[in-house]
């Protein structure tokens, strides 16, 4: 197994900050939401676009600190900062590739990785998540503002009522490249979408997003996509069984939920995942 590092997560702050974010940014990587830059004496800034919320940005914050609080291995936020380049927040930096790109250069170690991330996974469950938003009302929100057939939402929405609820850290975005493989092991990263909850969405949306989330849609790629959902799912459940309940209703719910955000990737493969687990619940299928 992968052990989880302790130390390098824990930098010194900058003792010239001031004078070193605002000069020669050198841009590590860039997103959706944020770019990220690196600074002097071991530190990162997350730089957020214009369009993110202040809401988002706090959520980053505090459940990032909250994670690191509870022993997970995260970059622990040193600062909010405001920049002339927007508004950021202050890392220690994090050495290491994604686990994706880990993945890609070492295929035949995928199993292994992959079963790493599952366990991972299920440790930051262990965590308690006093605070943070909920996520039943993120999925209910999603619901009601995305496309679906009225009275698919409200039959859908009966449905989330009457699931449980729970105060579970969940990470709300973990896949394989917000996962740092580090000398020590791995670190989640971006906890911008973080809630609290029932545990079994968040690892159905994991799973979801290995599948159907961003990223090549050759067939090869797919195949391997749908092995290596399955084989992480396969061992949260092996190693977690007691963590997860109510599989199907869930699984229904999150996927009419990502309707609302979700890239068009794989559509033709996710509106038929989308339709069975709505049959499977009773549920009217959408036709998308």
């Amino acid at each position: 197994m992968i052990s989880i590092p302790r130390e390098p997560l824990h930098a010194r702050v900058p003792s010239t900050l001031s004078g070193i974010v605002e000069d020669d940014l050198s841009t590590l990587a860039s997103g959706a939401s944020a770019r990220v830059c690196r600074v002097a004496e071991g530190h990162v800034v997350k730089i957020f676009h214009a369009g993110v919320s202040e809401e988002m940005i706090a959520r980053e914050f505090a459940a990032a600190t909250l994670a690191a609080n509870c022993g997970i291995a995260v970059a622990r936020p040193v600062e909010r900062l405001r920049l002339k380049a927007g508004r950021a927040i202050l890392y220690p930096e994090i050495v290491g590739p994604t686990m994706m790109r880990r993945m890609r250069v070492r295929p035949l170690h995928s199993g292994s990785m992959l079963r790493d991330m599952a366990a991972f996974h299920r440790r930051i469950h262990d965590c308690p998540a006093p605070g943070l938003r909920s996520l039943r009302e993120v999925l209910r929100t999603d619901i009601i503002h995305g496309p679906a057939d009225p009275a698919l939402q409200q039959a859908a929405l009966r449905l989330l009522d009457g699931l449980p609820d729970g105060d579970r850290l969940l990470h709300g975005d973990f896949h394989v490249k917000n996962i740092l493989v580090t000398q020590g092991g791995p670190v989640a990263i971006d906890w911008s979408k973080a809630a609290r909850g029932a545990v079994t969405p968040d690892m159905l949306r994991t799973e979801m997003l290995m599948r159907f989330g961003e990223g090549p849609q050759d067939w090869l790629t797919n195949r391997t996509r749908d092995w290596a959902a399955r084989c992480y799912a396969d061992h949260y459940r092996r190693i977690a069984p007691a963590h997860l309940a109510q599989v199907p209703e869930w699984r229904a719910i999150v996927a009419l939920a990502w309707l609302r955000a979700r890239a068009p990737v794989r559509q033709k493969a996710f509106l038929a995942y989308l339709n069975r687990a709505l049959m499977d619940v009773g549920l009217t299928v959408t036709t998308g």
